[in-house]
């Protein structure tokens, strides 16, 4: 019994968790916490995780795209192909380049080999956005080329180097994550816009034992130029900065700063940008340390809100406080942190603490676009951005594990839509088909695409009950507005226990397939390789389907829940069975219907003068005689088909 509490003591599922821990695969357990164009991303090295596996975290947040799970299979290409290439943004395409002669399965942004990528993008200074200036590749590419046809992180920052060096850049600046099992790194890169073709880049290895978060503000300061198993960046990284006047010509090369000169801080990069990172360093460190965490939330606190930027960067890596325990993060933890929405904080705005009109009756912590707006008179103002927010289209966790198989070494923890209020299915680097639910028949880009009779028809626009993006929204979209809280916890209660039930089962099956293959692991058996991908499909395949179908009657119950403005449950009477007695039951089913409507705080909002106060005040006193307070009683009843004395079903004849 009792209940469990996430890093923002929010209460997210009731019941003792059991806690699976099988070849040292840990990713089952307790969910410890949680939950315009942006992401949010979270690195763990392998030091930093519980079973020493490497995390990735990553929001991909637009309100264009439909998210869905896209397939690259396998393939030997004949000589001479080539590729087109689609910008992610846009979706026009750019052009073609030539094809490798072999590349890898992928699957979302994993592949056969356990490497994940993704990114969150930082824009950077308006005259290096390399869109229109003729290069090909775009960021989106970059990252499934570089899944297609690599294994291990520094030859995908090679790659994407050579790319935009050959074909010129097609993005502006982009915070690139990856992670293949033994490392996870940055490469934070932007283009040269007209200036010349290609791009100038950073790129720095996550330390072992500690962590790092990026939310589209670039978080490369200085850099030690004489650590190259550790830091790689491009030749002209600093001269270039020089040539178009953005660091002094005598300055030395050690003291150069690549976001100062490339992308540097403003109140929106502070304000939504690193006041996500912020989120998860202050938790992160708070629930290892109290005291370090809660010196970390006020040391950066006017930075983050933007007032100060000239106080501080945060540290590009979080480690333990000195002389506390190490970081060991789990699946789990990460998808927690993942759902986080600055709660207990100077910026919450869930209208709690304090007053704010913009939470509705319902206490959201949500805000619709834009993030900055104007009042009639012209001034701006800001809504908060965190890190779970609606407009996401796709979200994982993954973890990469080396010593497991090839097929089932990268797993991602995928869900359509808002990070905090979706439920994650798994889905493995080798499979080989998407499950239909998650597939699309068009693709994010057209390699990606599955053949239409294995995907629902839908799209962004055009809504299927067969669509798990569509259904995953329907959900998500309860937990605003009005009934925010109410349908927010309810929904937690529901998510917990299939979360972890799918946590299980996935820890289950690893467990058998190396069991049932003990040299499995050894890439060159041909066989056994594709009998465990296709194992690794299956599982995917029906764990989705299964996760799909409860998903959606979650929706039916959260619906049912606030019907109408009320808050339904089930009646205490029964219903009578045909047949049966008709003593001490009912011919239809009678819900509790309670008149939930606003709170205290809210009441009195709608009371106050200057909003409504003298249209809706009851008028005091008797003009009716004195029995009128009786009839008005009985007559608001009635009107709401209730009574004083509830009916009582007949017990006996």
């Amino acid at each position: 019994g009792g209940s469990a509490q996430d890093w923002a003591g929010r209460t997210i599922f009731s019941g003792a968790p059991t806690m699976v821990r099988l070849l040292h695969v840990a990713l089952a357990g307790a969910l410890l916490f949680g939950g315009a164009d942006a992401c949010t991303n979270l690195l763990v090295s392998p030091g930093a995780s519980a079973d020493k596996s490497t995390i990735y975290a990553y929001n991909a947040d637009s309100g264009s795209l439909y998210g869905s799970i896209g397939l690259y299979p396998a393939t030997s290409h004949p000589q001479n192909a080539t590729r087109e290439i689609w910008d992610w943004d846009d979706s026009v395409f750019l052009g073609v380049i030539p094809e490798a002669t072999e590349t890898f399965n992928v699957v979302g942004n994993a592949n056969e080999h356990g490497m994940v990528m993704g990114e969150t993008t930082f824009g950077g200074l308006p005259e290096l956005d390399s869109h229109g200036t003729g290069g090909i590749m775009d960021y989106g590419d970059l990252i499934w080329i570089a899944l297609q046809r690599t294994k291990r992180c520094v030859d995908a920052i090679k790659l994407i180097d050579a790319l935009v060096q050959e074909h010129g850049y097609a993005s502006d600046g982009e915070s690139f994550s990856c992670v293949d099992g033994n490392e996870a790194w940055l490469m934070e890169l932007i283009g040269k816009g007209k200036f010349e073709k290609g791009a100038v880049w950073v790129a720095q290895k996550v330390p072992d034992g500690a962590i790092l978060a990026h939310a589209n503000q670039a978080r490369t300061t200085t850099f030690d130029q004489n650590d190259p198993d550790n830091v790689m960046f491009s030749p002209d990284v600093v001269n270039f900065a020089r040539k178009i006047g953005r660091y002094p010509a005598d300055a030395s090369d050690a003291d150069f700063d690549f976001s100062a000169a490339y992308d540097p801080v403003t109140f929106s990069g502070a304000r939504h940008g690193e006041a996500r990172v912020w989120d998860i360093y202050r938790l992160l460190l708070g629930k290892t340390d109290e005291a370090a965490g809660k010196e970390f939330e006020e040391k950066y606190l006017d930075y983050v809100r933007g007032y100060d930027l000239t106080s501080g960067r945060m540290p590009l890596f979080l480690h333990p406080p000195e002389g506390s325990a190490k970081f060991s993060l789990t699946v789990a933890d990460a998808m927690s942190l993942m759902g986080t929405r600055l709660e207990g904080t100077w910026f919450d705005n869930r209208g709690i603490d304090r007053p704010d009109v913009g939470a509705g009756s319902g206490h959201s912590a949500y805000r619709w676009r834009p993030l900055i707006w104007k009042d009639t008179k012209g001034d701006e103002f800001v809504n908060e951005r965190t890190v779970a927010t609606q407009q996401t289209s796709w979200n994982f966790v993954s973890a990469s594990r080396p010593w497991l198989p090839p097929a089932i070494r990268a797993i991602q923890w995928w869900a359509p839509d808002d990070s905090a209020t979706s439920l994650r299915v798994p889905v493995y680097g080798g499979i080989t088909r998407v499950p239909y639910h998650f597939a699309d028949s068009v693709g994010q880009l057209p390699g990606a695409a599955v053949s239409p009779k294995d995907a629902p028809k839908a799209d962004a626009l055009n809504p299927s009950w067969d669509s798990a993006f569509w259904i995953w929204n329907l959900v998500s979209n309860l937990c605003y507005g009005e009934r925010a809280q109410l349908v927010t916890e309810a929904l937690r209660e529901e998510m917990g226990p299939l979360q972890r039930d799918l946590l299980d089962k996935s820890v289950a099956f690893e467990a058998k397939v190396v069991q049932e293959y003990e040299l499995a692991i050894d890439e060159s058996n041909a066989a056994k390789k594709k009998s465990i991908a296709e194992k690794a499909t299956a599982f995917c395949e029906h764990e989705g389907e299964t996760a799909f179908y409860k998903w959606r009657h979650v929706f039916m119950k959260l619906f049912a829940l606030t019907r109408d403005g009320f808050t339904i449950s089930k009646g205490t009477t029964p219903q009578c069975v045909p047949g049966g007695t008709n003593v001490g039951c009912t011919h239809r089913l009678l819900p509790d219907v309670a008149e939930t409507g606003y709170d205290a705080g809210w009441r009195d909002r709608m009371a106050s003068v200057g909003e409504g106060a003298d249209r809706k005040k009851a008028p005091g006193g008797s003009s009716c005689g004195d029995e009128c307070g009786r009839f008005e009683e009985h007559k608001r009843l009635r009107m709401n088909k209730r009574r004083k004395t509830k009916w009582e079903a007949i017990q006996s004849s």
